[in-house]
């Protein structure tokens, strides 16, 4: 067995074998080429389509997401539980959430730099054993000190849990990805509300102990399935290891019923993997910037909700009660979080319908403003009816954009550092996740209009920052390395050619216009050799 701790070469093999300085032609801009006849691991993917080895890797990375929602979701359903049991108050309920986020915002930029330097599939076996191991152990916690210390380690996992994510976008063609990826929300949504129901069965007659023992469980049966799908075929090749690509996408090929271009799969260029430096390069600083505000706001809104969701429901409890911060959550709490949260699935029609119309930003800058909207709206005095309305639009449009800031980042940065900076941007969201507790359970305990409002007021201005974003990824094929990356064929695939076509407005980034130029430059080279070659033989 590979150890953990083994080099790319050592797990992955040789590299490829091929003398790098034979049957070279001539160098364009700084380039060499095998020959003309070859192609990248992007027109690989467009060329097998979308098929059963697709959709074999997106349910095993929807499973352990699935999963994690669960453990997500089990914050909210435990904070009313412990607070009674241990009489705690409302700062250290809100303690409970914030230690596993403060887990997750120190390991995803960590494991972010794991996944791009020792493979997506490598990092995921390690968080959903990592994450199965302490879940399980949270179950024997003595006191709250321990439970901090155990969920926080739980966080620290799900740190790496854009690893997945990445994993099924760098496999999907640039037609489908948006779509599949979008509904991928079915799983998360799923996992959640089995949370919810799992803990209205075992809550009343086996605790909230017994709750933790069985919600880890999911995630250690989820790990099982990554035996079936490969690493990163993207990955491999950045890292050089085109053999190794090269058989992974000779088995999909084969899967799918389709075949790979004709020629040999070349890596563009030698390019350094997970260098920091890279995230905050001059193509990236600014989108990097307003990508972070974005992720912590979306964080913020999405968690803010599911933990508020419980703590009203409270609060409207003990004005009927004598009790005093001790009132359990009823059966009709419990019916009112399942369909508050069956309100993510109002995602599928809003991404469906629009990101892939009205494009990336404008998808983003709607569904931010709508969550905010109907966020404010829940300070009214309302009936449950209405207020469960409130709610599933919360979650219908805070999980939309929450879709929206995982596409846009997986498809704004190129493999070479695609889950170090999106580590780094979901490290933002744990931040924002850290904060939201002190919002959604203590400001909110004592005055439910001003906590509406802040998170009101955060949606507006990420709304204007989404409008702002320098890069519309609608329609722009995944960039490969920082700098520019030869193509494979001589004509534009069919996924390039579309690059100027979708975007009229000129937010093509730099890296694609170079790749573009490259090719047509390729082109015209070859209509001189033949030009040549029919004049030599007049």
């Amino acid at each position: 067995m590979q150890s953990r701790g083994s080099s790319p070469r050592q797990r992955f093999g040789k590299r490829n074998g091929s003398d790098p300085d034979s049957n070279k032609s001539a160098g364009i801009n700084g380039h060499t080429f095998d020959s003309l006849e070859t192609y990248t691991v992007e027109d690989a993917i467009e060329s097998i389509g979308f098929g059963w080895f697709q959709i074999k890797i997106f349910v095993v990375g929807k499973l352990i997401a699935a999963a994690d929602a669960m453990e997500m979701m089990m914050l909210a359903v435990l904070s009313p539980l412990v607070r009674c049991e241990w009489q705690l108050e409302d700062y250290k309920v809100a303690f409970i959430t914030t230690a596993v986020f403060i887990g997750m915002g120190v390991s995803a930029p960590l494991l972010g730099i794991m996944g791009d330097n020792y493979g997506r599939k490598t990092t995921l076996v390690m968080i959903t054993l990592w994450i199965g191991f302490f879940g399980f152990l949270t179950t024997f916690s003595p006191s709250f000190a321990w439970i901090l210390i155990l969920r926080g380690l739980v966080g620290f996992g799900m740190g790496g849990s854009p690893q997945g994510f990445s994993l099924n976008a760098e496999y999907v063609p640039s037609k489908y990805r948006a779509k599949l990826l979008v509904f991928g929300t079915i799983f998360w949504t799923m996992g959640g509300v089995f949370e919810i129901v799992l803990a209205m069965i075992v809550v009343p007659t086996l605790g909230w102990r017994w709750l933790l023992a069985l919600s880890a469980i999911p995630v250690l049966i989820a790990c099982v399935g990554l035996i079936f799908i490969p690493e990163s075929a993207r990955f491999l090749v950045a890292a050089g290891y085109i053999d190794d690509a090269l058989i992974i996408l000779e088995r999909a090929a084969k899967i799918n019923h389709s075949k790979l271009p004709e020629g040999k799969l070349v890596q563009s260029q030698n390019v350094a993997l997970g260098r920091l430096k890279d995230v905050f390069s001059r193509e990236y600083l600014r989108s990097t910037l307003q990508l972070w505000l974005l992720w912590f706001g979306v964080a913020f809104t999405y968690y803010g909700m599911v933990l508020a969701s419980t703590e009203v429901l409270r609060i409207r409890n003990e004005e009927k009660s004598s009790k005093c911060k001790c009132t359990y959550l009823t059966t009709d709490d419990y019916v009112t979080m399942v369909l508050s949260s069956l309100g993510e699935l109002l995602s599928l029609p809003i991404n469906f319908l629009l990101i892939d119309r009205i494009g990336r930003r404008f998808t983003g800058a709607m569904c931010y403003f709508a969550s905010g909207f109907f966020f404010v709206l829940i300070q009214l005095q309302v009936n449950l009816g209405v207020l469960t309305m409130l709610m599933f639009f919360v979650r219908g449009f805070s999980s939309a954009t929450f879709n929206f800031v995982y596409i846009y980042s997986s498809e704004l940065y190129p493999t070479s550092i695609r889950t170090l900076s999106m580590g780094m941007a979901s490290a933002m969201a744990r931040v924002g996740a850290m904060v939201t507790p002190f919002v959604a359970q203590v400001l909110l305990s004592h005055s439910i209009a001003t906590a509406t409002w802040v998170y009101g007021g955060l949606c507006i201005i990420c709304s204007i920052c989404c409008l702002l974003l320098p890069i519309e990824t609608k329609g722009r094929a995944l960039p490969q390395s920082l700098s520019c990356e030869p193509s494979d064929s001589i004509e534009l695939s069919e996924t390039s050619s579309q690059y100027h076509e979708s975007d009229p407005d000129g937010t093509v980034s730099t890296i694609e216009q170079e790749k573009n130029n490259l090719r047509a430059r390729k082109k015209k080279e070859k209509e001189w050799e033949r030009w040549g070659g029919g004049e030599s033989e007049s």
